[in-house]
């Protein structure tokens, strides 16, 4: 167990991957993340880069039926908010729904990642992916749901990214953020100042590059961009 909880938090049991080269974006919900990956995208794409863009966010498949049971049992809460539908989930105050709730959210979180991400890695790809197993490790950890063994298990599942971004973002931006008529979701709402301390306390723990969400879009994907270039460059990966 002692050795599980040492590889957890320097971050060393994850995965290497084997030919391919991944660049993974993190943050709270508003920090920008989707805005910053659809630019470096398209920054690929004019240098003729090819890559596959990843999302791997919450979006209930297998989980459904048991999320839907926990709405009828009175777990699960609609709140509207100027206009916004937001869903509020009260899991702790159930022992053994606390229990299931991160083997529940990895019946969708795993095949995903490793259908969206592990594969085209495998394929010798670059892939861009729009949240990741940090995201997931974020929510949980704070909610107190999952431990240093949960979470070496599914870092040792998935790949290492070779670049990893935090859009670090304030509160009150963010939360300005979610409010923007339009989208088109049930938004979860949670503690966003306990959520953007564990985000933070990922990023040191895996030593990401944490960007200033608060910041001018065009400055900080000018930074993005470098970044992963010479990451690119560095690494000496072959797009071709």
């Amino acid at each position: 167990m002692a050795q599980i909880m040492d590889q957890s938090q320097t971050g060393t049991s994850m995965t290497k991957q084997k030919g391919g080269f991944l660049i993974t974006f993190s943050g709270i919900d508003g920090s920008g993340k989707s805005s910053q990956v659809v630019s470096l995208l398209q920054t690929f794409s004019t240098l003729h880069i090819p890559t596959v863009r990843a999302w791997a966010g919450n979006k209930p498949t297998f989980s459904y039926p048991f999320l839907a049971l926990l709405r009828i049992l009175g777990f699960t809460r609609r709140k509207r908010i100027q206009g916004l539908v937001f869903v509020q989930r009260d899991i702790r105050r159930n022992k053994v729904i606390a229990h299931l709730w991160p083997l529940i959210l990895a019946l969708d979180f795993v095949p995903k990642a490793l259908v969206s991400v592990t594969i085209p890695i495998r394929r010798g790809r670059v892939v861009v992916c729009d949240r990741y197993v940090y995201d997931f490790i974020a929510e949980l950890s704070q909610e107190g749901l999952l431990g240093p063994r949960g979470q070496a298990i599914l870092l040792n599942l998935l790949p290492k990214p070779n670049l990893a971004f935090l859009m670090d973002v304030e509160v009150e931006v963010a939360w300005k953020r979610s409010l923007i008529p339009g989208r088109a979701r049930e938004q979860p709402i949670y503690d966003l100042s306990g959520r953007r301390e564990s985000y933070l306390q990922l990023g040191r723990r895996f030593g990401m590059i944490i960007i200033d969400g608060n910041k001018s879009a065009t400055l900080n994907r000018s930074i993005i961009s470098t970044r992963a270039l010479e990451a690119l460059e560095t690494s000496g990966f072959n797009a071709g």
